[in-house]
């Protein structure tokens, strides 16, 4: 008993310096070079930095957690909608295992964006949170905690603005059997909608009804898209979709099988840009 305690002892010893785990300097400035290459917009260098299985808690309400494809397309979103990024910290702090209170390696971070936001010029400094959970060198969770629905709505309120693409699509809705339409727009609003905007940053989608005019009685979706940028990242010149949107076709495949239980829908549609 006592070499075993004696072993336990020299364990903690070994993992651990000064309150910090072994692992945290070395953690932390990997964090810092994946924050440095966001700074640069340097895509594919980043993916070298994260874990195939992580687990990402974003910063908008109802987002969630989100897997690698979701990362991804996060930082693409990022990417396209901003410029000049720049990241200042305050201070990096080592973090600790939710479980034992102990320091596992992990980092975070208090600090500071700045950019510039692409479609509108205007500069933004957002206050912001980050950690990083580590897993064989590769960042395998953690998430953003920052103010991403204020920013946007000071950034770009609800209302069209100039260099916004639109989508506007009249739907053919063919009922199963046993469903009715009431089922298929509640679907619609509490899955269809909200996943499928999370799934696609930089986009926003609408399920609308025709209540005057040739289309009265119909449902529609209204895509509203914020430049050119963000639609390149998900859709190819011949309007076929990118590997992107492919990845995120896989992911959104539960929703699309709930939706087809329900029933099936076709559309025809034109796309709009603002002036």
């Amino acid at each position: 008993m006592k070499n075993t305690l004696i072993a336990i002892i020299a364990l903690l010893i070994g993992s651990c310096t000064n309150g910090k785990h072994a692992d945290y300097e070395k953690n932390t400035e990997a964090a810092k070079a994946y924050i440095k290459l966001h700074e640069q917009e340097n895509y594919e260098a980043m993916l070298d930095y994260i874990h195939d299985d992580i687990q990402w808690q974003m910063p908008g309400y109802g987002m969630g957690m989100v897997d690698k494809e979701g990362v991804k397309a996060a930082i693409l979103g990022y990417q396209a909608a901003f410029e000049n990024m720049s990241f200042e910290a305050d201070y990096w702090l080592p973090g600790v295992n939710q479980e034992t209170g102990l320091a596992d390696g992990s980092t975070r971070v208090y600090g500071t964006w700045n950019s510039t936001h692409s479609l509108t010029g205007k500069e933004v400094s957002l206050n912001a949170y980050h950690t990083y959970d580590f897993k064989d060198g590769k960042i395998i969770g953690g998430g953003d905690w920052f103010d991403l629905g204020g920013m946007m709505n000071i950034l770009m309120p609800p209302s069209l603005n100039e260099g916004n693409l639109i989508g506007i699509h009249t739907l053919t809705v063919n009922l199963n059997k046993g469903s009715n339409m009431d089922d298929f727009i509640n679907y619609f609003k509490s899955e269809f909608v909200p996943n499928y905007e999370n799934a696609y940053p930089g986009m926003s989608v609408r399920l609308v009804e025709g209540i005057r005019g040739a289309e009265k009685g119909s449902l529609g979706l209204i895509w509203t898209i914020d430049s050119d940028k963000t639609r390149d990242m998900y859709w190819n010149n011949d309007g076929t979709a990118t590997q992107l949107n492919q990845e995120i076709g896989v992911k959104l495949e539960a929703v699309n099988a709930g939706l087809a239980e329900i029933g099936s829908w076709t559309s025809d549609y034109t796309d709009w840009k603002v002036h």
